[in-house]
């Protein structure tokens, strides 16, 4: 129990530690200085009976800012149509001034939450969700019992001397609270309301045939006498700014490379920081809005373990298996000794933020132990036929051997990469796959090594070497086929018989079958460059060796 205890405290610790390092990075919300206030709704115009607010064109609704139960800000809000979303969602249009006060009234430890309080009285948790310098767009799930406005309705401003009307909704007196105004138009003043009352933005305008016009976005003050007023947004505008925030287009959000649209912000709450923090840190795209508040999670990433795993000598913490293969028990013990001191993590990192983080085989080579890996770990992402020279490289031993890395040869053709490591490596077991043997055959059976990143766990998996694939679509005639399963961690990663002999380095392309390139091709490029120094110990820094004919499986940020 105490050993259990302990392991969770320094698991907790570690953690810790991480979370700070990208805090500190990426910078921190403000400690709460002073408490906040209660925020006191103020009653406008004249109050509306149930019977008139049913021949409204759209429900109106009241979005609360609430720090834990303190409500902090409230103003209205207007239904829309429900969209392509493939969720059961409600979004509401509001005055960006909503986004404005969230924004101000964040900490480090606050408990911010939107609630909508629907016209029956019923309450629904809220999200904000995108916002520009007007509008502010909030969500909650479920698709509520509201009538949505019209916002592609061409609808005719009145003249000058026109009546409009402007109505909220009270958060706590569930009740509906309008005024009349004369002489309003469109940016100009629409009369004194006493005490700026902040329920009337975010709802409704309608003009004289009681039709929606636009929507109250924010107060001003006009004239000597510093009269009140309130600026609304037209239909037109509005529902201009609702299809540039994608959420009137028919066409589907696809996630993968999702952007901001121009001028189109989100909100990152509290309670995702440290979550975004670590997706920026591991160089992930950002999810688009409210994914991470709906339970969405990154698919596909480099921290993903494949197979069985092992942990090294001292590992404090369980460690989970994938499958039941039994894959490690497969192996003679001299084979997974061998194994564990000569594969490794291996990084790329631009500044503070890492690119790309695979698996690397200590090898031989120029009578000097360098990392055999994938190219893609230096590949630019702009133009796969460059490598990004900016990289910083990191390779990683456990428990701790951390040394940095310089990149000595590349082939972006055959997508293989040479990286020597500064700092000398101890207690390690590289492969020789120059050595000759005779008596060596391509075995069928095989096994998939990676390293994973965080922890240096070896993960593995087995499967067998295909002769032919009908449904294989590389062009690659050097690259083989394995049924091993493997995720992006084993990019680079060797592929081994069950004696221990290195078969080749496999990569990845998100399909049942596992390529790799073959030590014979691998020796055949990597041989003729065999001298007594290093690339890096020359005038040229590092050497690249264009191949006769691209392997287009094996190159490009897709196939790696």
């Amino acid at each position: 129990m105490l050993r259990y205890r302990a392991r969770e405290e320094a698991l907790s610790a570690a953690v810790k530690k991480e979370c700070d390092a990208e805090e500190e990075h990426y910078g921190r919300l403000p400690d709460r200085s002073v408490p906040c206030t209660t925020f006191e709704e103020r009653q406008f115009g004249d109050l509306v009976t149930s019977d008139i607010a049913r021949d409204f064109p759209c429900t109106v609704v009241s979005l609360a800012l609430f720090d834990g139960d303190m409500m902090l800000y409230a103003c209205s809000g207007i239904p829309l149509p429900h969209g392509r979303s493939k969720l059961e969602l409600t979004r509401y249009v509001t005055s960006a001034c909503l986004a404005t006060e969230y924004i101000s009234k964040r900490y480090r430890d606050d408990k911010l939450r939107i609630e909508v309080c629907l016209p029956n009285g019923q309450k629904v948790d809220g999200f904000l969700e995108l916002y520009n310098r007007h509008v502010a767009i909030v969500t909650s799930l479920g698709e509520q019992n509201v009538h949505s406005v019209d916002v592609e309705l061409q609808a005719v401003l009145p003249s000058s001397d026109g009546e409009m009307l402007a109505a909220g909704r009270a958060f706590r007196l569930l009740v509906d609270l309008p005024t009349a105004q004369e002489r309003l138009n469109v940016w100009k003043p629409v009369g004194s309301y006493e005490g700026g009352p902040v329920a009337v933005l975010g709802g409704p305008v309608l003009g004289e045939d009681k039709r929606i016009i636009g929507m109250n976005i924010d107060f001003g003050h006009d004239g000597p006498r510093d009269i009140a007023y309130v600026s609304f947004l037209p239909l037109t505008l509005l529902c201009r700014y609702l299809k540039r925030f994608r959420i009137l287009n028919p066409e589907e959000i696809h996630f993968r490379g999702y952007l901001l649209p121009s001028g189109v912000h989100t909100i990152v709450h509290s309670g995702s920081m440290k979550r975004i923090n670590r997706i920026k840190h591991y160089g992930y795209p950002m999810p688009p809005p409210l994914v991470l508040q709906f339970n969405g999670e990154l698919c596909n990433t480099f921290e993903e373990c494949f197979g069985e795993s092992l942990a090294w000598k001292g590992y404090p913490f369980n460690v989970r298996c994938c499958t039941n293969q039994g894959v490690w028990m497969q192996l003679r013990k001299d084979v997974v000794k061998d194994i564990s001191r000569r594969v490794v993590s291996i990084a790329s990192f631009h500044g503070y933020e890492r690119y790309f983080v695979c698996t690397g085989l200590l090898i031989k080579w120029h009578r000097r132990t360098v990392v055999l890996t994938s190219a893609s770990l230096v590949r630019s992402c702009s133009n796969d036929e460059e490598i990004d020279n900016a990289l910083k490289i990191e390779v990683f031993l456990p428990p701790k051997q951390r040394a940095s890395g310089k990149l000595e040869f590349y082939n972006l053709n055959y997508n293989i990469a040479i990286v020597s490591v500064e700092k000398k490596f101890i207690s390690i077991c590289p492969e020789d796959i120059f050595k000759k043997d005779s008596t060596r055959k391509l075995s069928r059976k095989v096994v998939a090594v990676g390293r994973e990143s965080r922890k240096g766990l070896l993960i593995a998996s087995t499967g067998e070497v295909k002769r032919s694939d009908k449904d294989c679509k590389l062009d690659c005639k050097d690259l083989k086929l394995s049924t091993c399963k493997i995720k992006k961690a084993g990019i680079g990663g060797p592929l081994i018989s069950f004696d221990g002999s290195f078969v080749g380095m496999n990569f990845f392309d998100r399909r049942m079958l596992t390529p790799f390139l073959p030590r014979s091709k691998i020796v055949q490029v990597l041989g003729s460059k065999i001298s007594l120094s290093l690339p890096s110990e020359r005038p040229t820094t590092c050497f690249n060796e264009r191949g006769p004919a691209r392997c287009c499986g094996c190159s490009g940020r897709s196939f790696v």
